[in-house]
């Protein structure tokens, strides 16, 4: 779950744009935010949320678990 597309509407910025600031493919962008494509990378959650200027956390559920 995350919360690409709903950011990416509200500041008008479209998978493209969003692909070229996060140096990844808008097809992948646009994958990951209908949830098509699930479990990026941390590079990939950290170059999207940093092309949003926003935290991870923000942009993304993550899940930490501790054993």
């Amino acid at each position: 779950m995350n919360r690409i597309d709903e950011i990416c509407k509200k500041r008008h910025i479209s998978y493209s744009e969003l692909g070229r600031l996060a140096g990844i493919s808008s097809m992948y962008v646009g994958l990951l935010a209908k949830g098509k494509r699930k479990n990026p990378s941390l590079e990939v959650m950290q170059n999207i949320s940093n092309a949003l200027n926003e935290k991870v956390e923000k942009v993304f559920k993550v899940n930490v678990s501790i054993t």
